[in-house]
């Protein structure tokens, strides 16, 4: 008998084409631009063509911002990218902490060679906060400048500025001795600046300090939080749109009037005033202005209707912006438990032309006071054209909703389209 033949084997099938590889090497750019630096640097796994394929690119981004320090893996991350990638970097952002302390200065030497246009750097903890290198002020082709909690350096000799700078935010920067100086010479050298967030800085002197001296041709937004008082002073802002002031307990120190007038011409304002006024204040906040705010067309206060003088502020602002559309007061009033002003009625010294553009008015954190009450009245019988008005309760009220809501019923309207909206409920 004749043996019986073997089967044939199967082949081995083909190894699967490599679809990526044969997309245009701009797409693929393209692809890999759009991951995240840790992913794109995986793609080195692939295949012996992806080994460096990431290395190539034109540009990267390095954003580190979700890594928070329990680690030095991300400091070994950007070492060792900035040691592989040639190529231009246009961001870099990353969360400062004890690991990376020592390499910081480093990094932004390496970026300042790379062209970078966004730096964001933030610490972790205070008391890890990171002095800088001057190498920073290096980095001219920046357009966005972020620092969290840092040292500010000495500008080096021959500091050239930042020519396409349009945003800089600085919080809780630290400023070397006559740091307001500083901070004057960087703006003066950022013509192209147009956002300017400056946030609880302060100088490491306890001496006498020279105004913090705030200008810039190009700036449309500006923001000022400070729980110390520097003798702020705005000057040469002809762009600017937008502002958001927060001094603090130290709204009523110095010209406070003077200070806002400098932001007459905006068309936005954010305001808080919600602080109570220390013993030698005299009883003064703002009660006149020496400017009139005709641009303004949206005003948000944090205020309260506590004391006489944040009335009064309050009253003095909206009948110094006769252009007034929108109104929006937050009702600050956990640090004032018991103390209540007089309901006394203030329209005695309201013009008809007293919110006589006013559109739309929210009012947050309403408790119901006499003195509240008072302010909703009069702004409803003033306001000749108003739409809406939106009520909101706060956590604590002096009378029942249903007494409030009786009694907002009998208010006199200015406006026959006036609608005023309550939400009882507690947020």
């Amino acid at each position: 008998m004749a043996p019986a033949r073997q089967r044939a084997r199967p082949s081995e099938p083909p190894p699967a084409a490599d679809l990526l590889a044969s997309l245009p090497p701009p797409l693929l750019d393209a692809i890999l631009a759009r991951l995240d630096i840790r992913d794109a640097v995986r793609t080195s796994a692939l295949s012996r063509d992806w080994r460096r394929r990431w290395e190539a690119l034109p540009c990267i981004s390095l954003s580190f911002l979700d890594k928070r320090g329990n680690t030095p893996t991300s400091s070994v991350a950007v070492d060792s990218v900035l040691a592989r990638y040639p190529g231009h970097i246009s961001s870099f952002s990353f969360h400062c902490d004890k690991y990376s302390a020592a390499r910081v200065a480093d990094w932004l030497l390496a970026l300042s060679t790379r062209g970078v246009s966004s730096i964001n750097l933030q610490c972790s903890y205070y008391y890890y906060s990171i002095t800088l290198h001057s190498s920073l002020f290096l980095c001219t082709q920046l357009v966005h400048l972020e620092l969290n909690g840092c040292l500010m350096p000495h500008l080096p000799a021959g500091f050239t500025g930042f020519p396409v700078l349009e945003e800089l935010k600085l919080y809780a920067a630290q400023f070397p001795e006559n740091g307001e100086s500083l901070l004057e010479e960087i703006l003066a050298a950022s013509p192209s600046l147009n956002t300017l967030n400056l946030s609880y800085l302060y100088i490491r002197d306890d001496g006498p300090q020279n105004e913090w001296v705030i200008g810039g041709p190009t700036i449309r937004k500006l923001t000022i939080n400070s729980d110390k008082f520097y003798g702020w002073r705005i000057t040469d802002l002809p762009r600017l749109d937008e502002a958001t002031i927060d001094l603090g307990k130290y709204v009523s120190s110095g010209d406070f009037q003077g200070f806002i007038a400098g932001f007459a011409q905006v068309r936005k304002l954010i305001l808080h005033t919600c602080y109570p006024l220390p013993p030698l204040a005299n009883g003064h906040l703002m009660e006149t202005l020496p400017c009139t705010f005709y641009n303004l067309k949206s005003l948000i206060l944090w205020t309260h209707f506590c004391e006489r003088p944040a009335i009064l502020a309050t009253l003095c602002l909206l009948m110094n912006a006769p252009n007034l559309e929108e109104l929006e007061i937050t009702i600050e009033r956990t640090f004032l438990d018991g103390i209540e002003a007089n309901a006394e009625n203030h329209n005695t010294q309201c013009t008809d032309a007293f919110c006589s553009n006013l559109q739309v008015v929210k009012i947050k954190g309403i408790g119901w006071l006499p003195s509240e009450m008072c302010f909703i009245e009069l702004v409803l019988s003033k306001a000749i054209v108003l739409r809406t008005m939106y009520l909101r309760l706060g956590y604590e009220s002096s009378k029942s909703n249903e007494d409030a809501l009786c009694e907002l019923m009998t208010y006199r309207r200015g406006s026959p389209h006036a609608q005023v909206f309550f939400n009882g409920e507690i947020e």
